[in-house]
């Protein structure tokens, strides 16, 4: 039985920064080589005769003020019937600000390309990731406010009853339990091949695949 919440003929965007953009503006296919080439990959392998319509908005860098600034473009005009997005630590590597200060204004810009999608959109459904920050794989990690990220990302998930990606969750489970791998390229943020292998089925649990 076929449980695939994705049709023949649907598009579905990708929006993000590094992440997701993973080179997608040099190839050929315009898909990237990171998690969403993987998910574009298992499904037509699982799914041949659907005929589904893959666009990568994914941009190395971007902030969540950056997807504001170029949600008419690069998604409205778009015109989806599905929309994952994944954005957040590149606010949290160059947060400079109190998160008493800094964490409404995130969360406010976040709410707003969020309504603005519901209210102008036929969207049929939204994918939100969790950000993640692999200490592990790092000699001399960071002290970032991940889970003051991702409790916003969660309750914007729930508020606007999207599918919700638990990366960051994953990710911690993964490395329990195999603690020597590396899943990202040394930087704790930027997933290895394996690490977009993760995300990639992650997403997928919430497809039906």
């Amino acid at each position: 039985m076929e449980n695939l919440i994705f049709n023949s003929n649907e598009k579905v965007l990708f929006i993000g920064d590094s992440i997701t953009d993973c080179g997608r503006r040099q190839d050929e296919e315009k898909l990237g080589h990171g998690y969403v080439r993987k998910i574009t990959e298992l499904l037509t392998a699982k799914y041949p005769n659907h005929n589904i319509d893959y666009i990568n908005k994914g941009i190395g860098g971007d902030i969540v003020e950056g997807l504001e600034a170029r949600w008419d473009e690069d998604v409205i005009s778009e015109k989806p019937d599905w929309l994952s997005i994944k954005i957040g630590i590149n606010n949290a590597v160059r947060q400079t600000e109190s998160n008493e200060e800094y964490l409404p204004k995130w969360e406010s810009s976040y709410r707003q390309i969020l309504t603005r999608s519901r209210q102008e959109l036929e969207l049929k459904g939204i994918f939100m990731f969790e950000i993640f920050y692999i200490a592990e794989d790092v000699q001399e990690p960071r002290s970032l406010a991940i889970s003051e990220y991702n409790e916003i990302i969660h309750r914007l998930a729930k508020e606007f009853n999207t599918h919700l990606v638990q990366t960051s969750q994953s990710f911690k489970q993964a490395v329990n339990n195999r603690p020597n791998a590396l899943w990202t390229t040394r930087d704790g943020v930027h997933p290895n091949a394996t690490g977009h292998t993760l995300m990639a089925l992650e997403f997928l649990k919430q497809t039906g695949w």
